[in-house]
C-alpha cells in the first residue's frame, strides 16, 4: 500500500498516545511518510488538531463515500 502525501485516511483502530486517545475511523491527511528499522512510519494530522507519527497498519486510506 502506497501513501501520498495530502492523502486523506482514517484510523483503523484506537491510538493512545501521551495527550489523548485517537478514535476508531477518526479521519486525517497524509503529512509525510519514512521508514526506519524497516517499519513504515506515516505523519498524519488528524481533523482533531492531532499530528502523530503512526504505524503504517494504524491507519487506511479514506474512500469518497465515507465522507458523504
Amino acid at each position: 500500500m502506497s501513501f501520498i502525501p495530502g492523502t486523506r485516511c482514517r484510523s483503523t483502530r484506537p491510538i493512545v498516545y501521551p495527550g489523548g486517545l485517537v478514535r476508531r475511523a477518526a479521519s486525517g491527511t497524509l503529512v509525510s511518510s519514512r521508514e526506519n528499522l524497516g517499519r513504515k512510519l506515516l505523519t498524519v494530522d488528524f481533523d482533531g488538531g492531532q499530528k502523530l507519527i503512526v504505524f503504517a497498519h494504524e491507519i487506511e486510506p479514506a474512500s469518497e463515500e465515507l465522507g458523504s
